[in-house]
């Protein structure tokens, strides 16, 4: 009798130890699918208001980056229009300098013919009035 009921408590507490093992392990797996699917749903539907959310910001975002982009071009594109026209200016002004320059060599020398026939000129006018007094 004692071996029956050894034996009845062995296979007892197999049984007992054996469901509860399943239970942890693997019992109730529809029910964890169930939860996990839930989670996932419920994870992937916050993701997307995150997605929405984070796609208007990125839009907005990716708008602003545009603008400051357009507007450094426009810097750029200003800076280099003043370089080109502060260089016309330059040249400009260096031609209408070597002009000069090459014209007051020239009037120089017609200067001296000039002053010495003003000197002439002169003198002959200071006679003139001399002689008139």
């Amino acid at each position: 009798m004692r071996a029956r009921y050894l034996l009845k408590l062995i296979c007892i507490s197999v049984m007992v130890l054996v469901l509860t093992s399943c239970s942890i392990f693997g019992g109730g797996s529809d029910k964890k699918k169930e939860e996990e699917k839930a989670k996932k749903e419920s994870k992937s539907k916050a993701s997307s208001a995150k997605k929405e959310d984070d796609s208007i910001i990125n839009q907005e975002l990716k708008k602003q980056y545009q603008m400051y982009n357009e507007i450094i071009q426009y810097k750029v594109k200003q800076e280099n229009k003043l370089f080109k026209q502060s260089e016309e200016r330059y040249k400009k002004l260096k031609e209408q300098s070597d002009k000069a320059s090459g014209s007051k060599s020239e009037e120089g020398a017609d200067k001296e013919d000039k002053s010495s026939s003003k000197d002439d000129s002169d003198s002959s006018k200071k006679k003139e009035d001399q002689n008139k007094q």
